[in-house]
């Protein structure tokens, strides 16, 4: 199929090799600042929640709801059925490979954030910015515009399709018809994403933490289940990621290589590192710095990738499930699907108006004419449904095209501003 040869050819061993590079700079020139700095980006950011000097004014955009909102858009299907599909495309391996992407992330989301609010722009009714607004500032006009067009683009394959697509087929387990299920995610979508986008961070600010820690108590319930076969599934994680099986001839280098991709692809996906979308959010955040707000970039990716994810991988490696609603079913019962498929829909809501947050500060780059965002939301709602009845695969191809295209016009910029980061590491 053509889609997934695309896919192959932008999720190639470039991509990844492109990604590892910037991150494994950015990392080094920080001075390893995602393990040093490890105490002042948990206090800076997390531990601020409940400081003196958190944000209490009821019509901002705080940098926890800017911050929620990107998680919004990361946490959840990317990190609950993602990490299945993964497992099952390139084995266990990729989950391997889904904490290197992770790990050399953390620094490629900080130096996108730092950029996205350093150059931000005033707006009459807050501030707006990501990459699309430094490129054209920086001179790079078409590519400017080139990045809000896949954003927008990339927000009905991600931000709609295989959200809705993740909850249909859950729900579906249970006895619900997929139209029904598109048709019920669109009523909500409808509803929610009417409000603005500062109702949109509030929603995200209040909604994400809560169904999160739902989540995360009964993955802790399932990994106590299943105790004893923690250990295995590590060395297991560690043999298919690295080879060991190769060298006795029976773990092929092709399937090492599809686990890295697969892992990478998932990835990215999941924590959006170097997509640069999620630096939209953080740059509406009001009373921020760029350093501190690149902190809260980095407790995302330690949130999505070094908690849920891993918790949905090891969770699923250990109980022998091929998919979230195979575990569920077998740790909770028939109630599990339940469930699973209302925190799926809680998830895949936030996800979408997220990436409704994105599109729309990129609509408004491109235009000043609200029609156009009227035209998108229609758009957007229309996708919701139509993704709960498409086929998994290629809903999932179509938002790794996506996902890959708006990653090289990104790591451009961030390639030419590299001297922003650096420098500003130099002075911390």
């Amino acid at each position: 199929m053509y889609i997934e040869e695309i896919k192959n050819i932008i999720w190639g061993m470039p991509t990844v090799f492109l990604i590892s590079a910037v991150g494994i700079y950015f990392t080094v020139k920080s001075g390893w600042f995602p393990i040093t700095g490890i105490k002042e980006i948990l206090r800076s950011t997390l531990g601020s929640l409940w400081g003196k000097n958190r944000d209490k004014r009821k019509n901002s955009v705080t940098s926890f709801m800017a911050v929620a909102t990107a998680i919004g858009g990361t946490v959840g299907v990317g990190s609950i059925i993602g990490v299945g599909y993964a497992i099952t495309s390139g084995g266990a391996g990729s989950l391997f490979w889904m904490w290197i992407s992770g790990f050399f992330g953390m620094m490629i989301k900080y130096a996108e954030v730092y950029i996205a609010v350093k150059y931000r722009k005033k707006k009459s009714d807050g501030y707006a910015g990501g990459a699309m607004y430094c490129l054209w500032d920086f001179g790079y006009k078409r590519l400017g515009v080139l990045f809000a067009l896949l954003c927008i683009f990339a927000s009905i394959g991600v931000g709609n399709l295989t959200q809705t697509n993740a909850v249909s087929h859950v729900l579906q387990d249970t006895g619900i018809p997929l139209t029904f299920t598109g048709f019920i995610l669109c009523f909500l979508f409808a509803l929610i994403i009417l409000g603005g986008q500062r109702k949109i961070a509030r929603i995200s600010a209040f909604v994400v933490p809560a169904v999160s820690l739902i989540y995360l108590i009964c993955s802790f319930y399932i990994l106590l289940r299943f105790l004893p076969e923690i250990p295995d599934v590590f060395r297991r994680i560690f043999s298919e990621a690295l080879g060991y099986k190769a060298a006795l001839g029976g773990f092929s280098g092709t399937m090492i290589s599809q686990s890295i991709r697969v892992g990478f692809a998932r990835g990215v996906f999941s924590n959006e590192a170097g997509m640069g979308s999620s630096p939209i959010a953080h740059a509406a955040a009001e009373n921020c710095t760029p350093h501190t707000q690149g902190m809260w970039g980095i407790t995302e990716i330690i949130i999505d990738t070094f908690v849920v994810t891993t918790l949905s991988g090891l969770t699923l490696l250990c109980a022998g499930a091929n998919g979230a609603s195979e575990l569920f079913e077998l740790c909770f019962g028939r109630v599990g699907i339940h469930l699973l498929g209302v925190l799926l829909t809680v998830f895949a809501l936030a996800s979408m108006i997220s990436w409704c947050f994105y599109s729309e500060v990129c609509i408004l780059f491109l235009t000043q004419k609200k029609v156009y965002l009227t035209v998108y939301r229609l758009i957007s709602i229309a996708a919701t449904f139509f993704g709960a009845l498409m086929s998994v695969t290629v809903i999932w191809d179509i938002a790794d095209i996506f996902n890959g295209l708006m990653i090289f016009p990104n790591m451009f910029l961030l390639i030419i501003k590299n001297n922003d980061i650096t420098n500003r590491r130099k002075n911390i």
